[in-house]
């Protein structure tokens, strides 16, 4: 029998996803804004959880189970002493996760008997509530920071995506500069070739890539005395889900787009854009609609070409990929969630590298 062609194997199932299971890591669940006096529910790596705000105006999580009939919590109400209250039988339950009050229970204590709902730590920071997914246990670190998201010289834009894909897929595609000539053609890149350099380096947490001799995206390319405008942008990734990119010009533009991923399941993804421009104060309502829509067009190229990226993965029973050089981002983001996936340091493996480009 004549022998496999590489082609011929790429057919059979490869059973692999990049997929990936982080529990102790601080993910965004909703906006601080969203959470106001009904519960939210929210999924992170399919477990159900309820968020709400205690008497005094904090943001809790627990499991979204009553600990009484198994009821989702996050269909009751909260009550005015910040305590949640099952649609059920009515159980009400505090930020801990301790049952305070059994209607009709008037000889016991509440509290005993085991009546807890498990309780998971939160932090309200820069605009977002965060979750640490590790139930009951404390964090070792903070929530990564979103810069410039309440900075009165930015406008700011912000939306959420739910997407049909691995939290891998979407933090690659984030920081995926070659897929932009093509994806977004003519909307974002794809309007004239140049080579640039890239140099990828580790950051603490993350690793970032710093692309030199790349024009401005938009806007003028030369100042008022005729000089090429030059342009600085980097890529960052943080582990376990935060993508972030930065433009600077010579001119004093800025922009900074900050996202925040929660992995909802092993093919579902929840990310928010933040999306901080220094456009100055006069321009704001003259920019802010043509941002708006650039950014709504991108972001939805973007959320479809990764539907169907995995639509046809999951058809024909796993990934085949073949990475280049210039897949900078992709292939360690993988190898670092799988690290800390196993609770192993991310940070080990060597990856500085140079190298030329073409982009469009």
């Amino acid at each position: 029998m004549a022998e496999s062609t590489e082609a011929e194997g790429a057919l059979e199932p490869t059973g692999r996803y990049s997929s990936a299971r982080v529990y102790d890591a601080w993910y965004a669940a909703c906006r601080g804004e969203e959470l106001l006096e009904q519960p939210i529910a929210r999924t992170i790596l399919d477990l159900p959880l309820v968020l709400f705000r205690d008497a005094g105006g904090t943001a809790c999580a627990l499991l979204d189970r009553c600990a009484h009939r198994n009821a989702p919590l996050s269909q009751g109400s909260v009550d005015g002493a910040g305590r949640i209250a099952c649609p059920y039988h009515g159980w009400r339950f505090d930020g801990a996760g301790a049952c305070r009050d059994v209607p009709g229970f008037a000889t016991e204590s509440p509290a005993g008997g085991g009546r807890r709902v498990p309780s998971f730590a939160v932090r309200e920071q820069d605009g977002f509530v965060w979750v640490w997914r590790r139930e009951g246990a404390e964090p070792t670190v903070e929530p990564p920071r979103i810069p410039c998201w309440d900075d009165p010289a930015y406008l700011v834009v912000i939306r959420e995506y739910d997407v049909e894909c691995t939290m891998h897929a979407a933090l690659e595609n984030a920081l995926d500069v070659p897929h932009t000539a093509f994806v977004h053609r003519g909307d974002f890149r794809g309007k004239e070739s140049r080579e640039i350099e890239a140099v990828r380096r580790r950051i603490p947490g993350g690793i970032e890539v710093e692309y030199i001799g790349e024009p401005p995206l938009s806007g003028a390319t030369h100042d008022a005395e005729g000089r090429p405008i030059v342009s600085e942008h980097w890529d960052r990734y943080l582990v376990p889900g935060l993508a972030q990119v930065e433009y600077k010009t010579s001119t004093g533009r800025h922009l900074i787009n900050t996202l925040p991923h929660t992995p909802v399941s092993d093919f579902r993804t929840r990310f928010w854009l933040v999306s901080c421009w220094n456009v100055p104060a006069n321009r704001r309502d003259e920019m802010r609609p043509i941002i708006e829509k650039q950014l709504d067009t991108i972001l939805g190229q973007d959320v479809e070409i990764l539907r169907q990226q995995t639509r046809r993965i999951r058809e024909l029973g796993g990934e085949s990929y073949r990475s280049t050089p210039l897949d900078l981002m992709g292939p360690e983001i993988l190898r670092m969630l799988r690290a800390a996936e196993q609770g192993l340091p991310t940070d080990t493996a060597p990856i500085d590298r140079k190298l030329v480009l073409r982009v469009f």
